[in-house]
């Protein structure tokens, strides 16, 4: 599945408005786990962003991540479920 470079959703009935694509915007939304060693063991994150809510609470934005797998090199980056920071995370 291939996104384009903006996403386009509704800003009110009957009308649509253009938004830059994010991480956030794919199918894949998902806790950091490395599917080639089958663990979390050997992740180091890049990026955390967290997700974005509402005044009324509800998410307006998923949280995105980036990170790396030193057991097999391998890097990721994808959309992660609302409520997921990374342990010990807080806002400083």
């Amino acid at each position: 599945m291939q996104h384009s470079a903006a996403a386009q959703h509704a800003t009110a009935p009957g009308q649509l408005g253009v938004r830059p694509a994010t991480l956030a915007d794919s199918d894949y939304v998902a806790s950091p786990y490395c599917e080639r060693c089958g663990t979390d063991e050997f992740i180091f994150l890049e990026t955390f962003v967290p997700a974005t809510h509402r005044r009324d609470g509800s998410v307006s934005r998923l949280g995105e991540v980036t990170y790396f797998c030193s057991g097999c090199d391998d890097f990721s980056a994808h959309a992660v479920p609302a409520s997921w920071v990374p342990p010990g995370w807080y806002f400083g």
